[in-house]
């Protein structure tokens, strides 16, 4: 790499890290205000600050094709405002070559946003669901919203939180006989023992019969059930929170069971694709400063990143869903705008050139 490679790079390179610093601070801001009004006395700030740091990992990861495009129209459009860009052109030195220098940096930043999405943000984000899901157990009540409904043998197992080490977080167990509810078991927490066997830890009982309702109380029961505890884990994980091997063997799963893994198979294409759409807005952002935005403003250009990386995530989202909608293969639908960002680069790149 020669020095004018590694000046543009440089200079795409801390555009894209203050980008990124601007973003995570604003998702900070706006998170905490918008958690506050959920602060208690089981849930504390403190809590909500470990909560929301937690998620940083992977926000971060998620902003990379946003930043890559913000940065890179900061980047080279500093350059082109003090004629840097007009010099190198001048000396002969193709667009080509400028795109190539400013894609490096945002390749290298996308491949280790892909090892932040596989071994940081999963393991945060599994201990920021747990500190939230521990402030309902603490306050003594279940919150049969935020978990995970399972079919269990002939049981509907109800499961808050779950870990890695196969720990399952206030577990409720619904047993039916035909159409008629006979019983529901709710324990604090579950292990896994070995095979089939799980042990319920402070277990409340309810049995009803056709003339009373008996309640029993005790510390530890026996459970068995064929569920594994990595799918109950997974299960209990919203799909954007997963590694993309978790995704993967979670959608294994569901489709060897004849079940609906398409949630998980589109957050494994767009986690997957993601360096593929950043350098796709590198090269529109690369496109935009050697044409209509070459003589503009900082503040114009930045305001033009916004609002491309706005339409190209909403266009993200909405071809995703979509292609879920319609039963259709999700990396399709994910492909479809960064295809369409990606030729449109090449084809405007060309022209210039």
């Amino acid at each position: 790499m020669s020095k004018i490679d590694k000046y543009i790079a440089s200079s795409v390179l801390w555009s894209f890290l203050v980008v990124a610093v601007v973003l995570l601070g604003l998702d900070f801001a706006l998170t905490f205000i918008e958690q506050i009004k959920k602060v208690n006395d089981n849930y504390t700030i403190q809590s909500l600050m470990q909560v929301i740091l937690y998620r940083l990992p992977g926000k971060l990861a998620e902003y990379i094709p946003v930043a890559s495009l913000i940065g890179t129209l900061m980047g080279l459009g500093t350059l082109a405002a003090t004629s840097e860009l007009t010099v190198m052109r001048a000396a002969g030195m193709p667009i080509w070559r400028i795109g190539l220098a400013a894609c490096q940096p945002i390749l290298l930043v996308s491949l280790l946003g892909m090892g932040i999405s596989e071994f940081v943000a999963p393991v945060a984000g599994q201990k920021a669901n747990l500190i939230e899901k521990f402030q309902d157990q603490e306050a003594g009540t279940f919150s049969l919203t935020g978990g995970v409904w399972l079919k269990a043998d002939k049981d509907i197992v109800y499961i808050d939180a779950a870990d890695k080490d196969g720990t399952l977080y206030n577990v409720e167990i619904f047993s039916p006989e035909g159409q008629t509810l006979t019983a529901i078991r709710t324990a604090a927490t579950a292990q896994h023992i070995e095979g089939s066997r799980w042990q319920l830890n402070q277990v409340t009982e309810t049995q009803f019969f056709p003339d009373r309702i008996d309640k029993i109380s005790t510390n530890h029961v026996s459970w068995d059930v064929s569920i594994k505890p990595e799918h109950l884990f997974l299960a209990s994980q919203e799909p954007d929170t997963l590694s993309l091997s978790e995704l993967h063997s979670y959608q294994t799963y569901l489709n060897q069971q004849n079940l609906d893994g398409s949630p998980y198979e589109l957050e494994f294409w767009i986690t997957a694709l993601r360096p593929i759409a950043s350098l796709a807005l590198v090269l529109v952002a690369l496109s935009s400063v050697f044409g209509p935005l070459r003589s503009s403003t900082m503040g114009g250009r930045i305001f033009t990143g916004v609002i491309i990386g706005l339409a190209f995530q909403n266009a993200l989202n909405l071809f995703g869903r979509m292609s879920v909608a319609v039963n259709f293969p999700p990396v399709i639908g994910v492909s479809i705008p960064i295809v369409i960002c990606l030729v449109a680069g090449l084809i405007l790149v060309r022209r210039r050139g």
